[in-house]
């Protein structure tokens, strides 16, 4: 079984803070989600339980409080 990584630059909308975004998936169609350089929250349990999200597709949160974070061009 393989799994595709793909490393994206990530930047706080609110005060400009950088990090990165990983996003995989694998060859039984699961997908992942994990923020390097801001913390990671994991989904809403009703979500995941109702099949509307996965519970590895964490989401972003700044240092500052916004969870707006916008992802930008591949990383190397």
């Amino acid at each position: 079984m393989s799994s595709d990584h793909d490393k994206y630059h990530a930047t706080c909308q609110a005060c400009g803070r950088e990090g990165f975004v990983i996003e995989s998936s694998d060859d039984w169609g699961r997908a992942a989600r994990e923020y390097v350089g801001f913390e990671n929250l994991a989904p809403d349990p009703t979500a995941v339980g109702r099949k509307r999200q996965d519970a590895r597709q964490q989401s972003g949160r700044c240092a500052c409080g916004n969870s707006s974070i916008l992802r930008g061009n591949k990383a190397d």
